[in-house]
């Protein structure tokens, strides 16, 4: 019995463990989740310059992530996970079986990675284990670039939607300004002034100079009354001509104010403050827009995650697994403890046979 139960089984797994059982070797990182509103920390990180924040939702976010099996794929498209972990030289019981499912393939590398948070101080431990040194140093490297690209999406997806409807709004506001910008250099191309203030301003000037000719002209007109009689040819022309300024001057007022067979400046003036109105109305709106936009995309940036890389991935200058001494001692602790359950029954049954 003490062979069957214990001996054998022994000398056959020391063998197995010593001679025939393939060495791993391992990488760890340490990686830290922040954020620029940061609150009190649990631990202190300021000499290792990292800002630190209480909530722990981020780590466990990327946590979860790196155990995931769209992570799983990412490491098998870059790396051949596979290939390493199912390669023949490696011993039977440690070796993934070359046609593993999915599923099988998630589950036996989820005994060779391991991600965890430490719950009081936020760092994310990182540990790999590997037929290779290099390989094992390889996928520490590559799950810390993944998780990097993890935390730049998360970013940029929460920015846009915080920024999406404000963008939606200022291209709005940006069309309806360019709009009546068109609107308004329209508007004094079709009636050719530059505004209608200086229009109306242009038009009072010619009126007032023309009343002062007028003015000019009936002084010379009485001075030669007296001197010269109604049928005088210079009568007649001084008489011509101020009549000929009473006209100008009446054409000049219609169009300041009531217009005969063109638009009156006061209605030029009236549509060209309309339209100068909602142009000024729309650039506020494009304005107003513009300050939400940017009091959005920064307050999308305070809640902006970093990864930190507290500990780069080492690399391994020795094997450390499997563990020999300890899986030995385990295995003669379970055999002994089994050979001796066996005797007592047999002791047992024998004293009541």
């Amino acid at each position: 019995m003490f062979l069957v139960l214990f001996a054998v089984p022994l000398a056959i797994y020391s063998f197995y463990e010593l001679m025939v059982t393939t060495d791993q070797y391992h990488s760890d990182a340490t990686i830290y989740i922040t954020r620029d509103n940061t609150a009190a920390s649990p631990i202190d990180l300021s000499l290792l310059g990292i800002s630190t924040t209480s909530g722990s939702q981020d780590g466990q976010t990327l946590v979860t992530f790196m155990l995931s099996p769209e992570m799983l794929q990412l490491l098998e498209n870059s790396l051949k996970l596979r290939e390493h972990y199912s390669n023949p030289e490696i011993d039977w019981w440690s070796r993934l079986p070359p046609h593993a499912s999915r599923e099988d393939f998630h589950d036996y590398m989820m005994s060779f990675i391991t991600v965890v948070e430490e719950p009081t101080s936020g760092l994310i431990d990182i540990h790999v284990r590997a037929f290779s040194r290099d390989f094992a140093n390889s996928v520490a490297r590559t799950l810390l670039k993944e998780g990097q690209q993890f935390v730049d999406r998360l970013n940029a997806s929460m920015t846009e939607d915080k920024t999406r409807y404000f963008k939606q709004e200022l291209s709005n506001s940006e069309h309806r300004v360019r709009e009546a910008r068109a609107k308004l250099l329209a508007f004094q191309r079709e009636n050719r002034l530059l505004t209608a203030d200086s229009e109306a301003a242009m038009i009072s000037s010619t009126i007032s100079n023309l009343n002062t000719a007028l003015i000019s002209k009936k002084g010379q007109l009485e001075i030669e009354k007296e001197r010269l009689n109604d049928s005088s040819p210079v009568i007649r022309a001084l008489r011509t001509e101020i009549k000929t300024l009473e006209e100008q001057i009446k054409t000049e007022k219609d169009r300041l104010s009531v217009g005969t067979s063109q638009t009156a400046v006061s209605e030029l003036s009236a549509q060209f403050a309309e339209i100068k109105a909602n142009l000024e109305f729309v650039e506020l709106i494009f304005k107003s827009n513009l300050a939400q936009l940017e009091a959005a995309r920064t307050e999308a940036t305070k809640r902006l995650k970093y990864l930190i890389v507290v500990i780069q991935p080492s690399l391994a200058d020795a094997s450390l697994y499997p563990d020999r001494l300890y899986n030995i001692i385990t295995a003669v602790i379970i055999l002994f403890a089994a050979f001796f359950i066996a005797s007592l029954m047999v002791a047992i049954v024998r004293e009541h046979a």
